[in-house]
């Protein structure tokens, strides 16, 4: 019933307006995005001031510095913009009940990216010959079992995942569908969120994460449901790791 709406017209736009209407105006986003940009700038001269075995707890640290700061600085300027956390991002507690739709949508979804994600690959090494490595947070994940690597597992499956679906989902994404419409907006928050993890091998598939993303609260209105998905998409990412390696 709820696909059948969501496909008609008057659906699609009621459902575009409610993203457009939680849209921030140019100076909030840009002060945001610019705080963040220059925090991430600062922490890539982490590898001058620390040895090679320190670095991925310094990395560690660095990463969740900047998710505090960045999410206090969010918080401090959605208290400007007035409204709650629920009329201004879905995350709200009628909203959580929404959450039980996560592990419905990844189901559905995953086939069709394990898919995409081998033939990327198979790309990748046959056509441009190049060899897959995994992400540097991958490395830390799939190394023998200590205190460093569990930091790392709790921070992929419950922090990043509410701290990336605030910063794309709940702020770019409405932003760029107010002033590009539904269709360009989720090409361009997609393409934005899968080129910030500088990894080209999971380039197609966190594109195509992104987007499924970027629909789930387009559709639902609740960025829970896509922090749900978020982790579940983490957290069998990191158990399929360490069952290969």
């Amino acid at each position: 019933m709820l696909k059948r709406l969501a496909t008609t017209p008057p659906i699609r736009k009621a459902l575009a307006d409610r993203l457009a209407a939680r849209a921030w105006n140019t100076p909030q986003l840009g002060i945001v995005l610019g705080v963040l940009l220059l925090l991430y700038f600062l922490t890539s001269f982490v590898g001058l001031f620390f040895y090679e075995e320190q670095l991925p707890l310094a990395r560690l640290v660095a990463t969740l510095l900047i998710y505090t700061a960045i999410v206090v600085l969010i918080a401090h300027v959605n208290r400007q913009r007035g409204g709650s956390w629920a009329d201004n991002f879905g995350l709200g507690f009628l909203q959580l009940k929404k959450l039980v739709l996560s592990p419905v949508l990844y189901l559905a979804f995953i086939p069709f990216l394990i898919l995409a994600a081998k033939a990327w690959h198979l790309f990748l090494q046959d056509i441009l010959g190049l060899e897959i490595e995994l992400q540097k947070v991958a490395q830390v994940i799939v190394q023998e079992l200590s205190w460093l690597q569990i930091l790392y597992i709790l921070t992929a499956v419950f922090i990043a995942p509410f701290f990336e679906e605030i910063m794309f989902r709940g702020m770019v994404f409405p932003y760029l569908v107010k002033h590009a419409g539904l269709a360009k907006g989720t090409v361009l928050v997609s393409l934005l969120f899968a080129a910030m993890h500088f990894h080209l091998p999971s380039f197609l598939p966190l594109f195509l994460l992104a987007a499924v993303l970027c629909l789930a609260y387009w559709r639902t209105g609740s960025l829970w449901v896509g922090i749900g998905m978020h982790a579940i998409f983490n957290a069998v990412s990191i158990l399929a790791l360490n069952i290969v390696d």
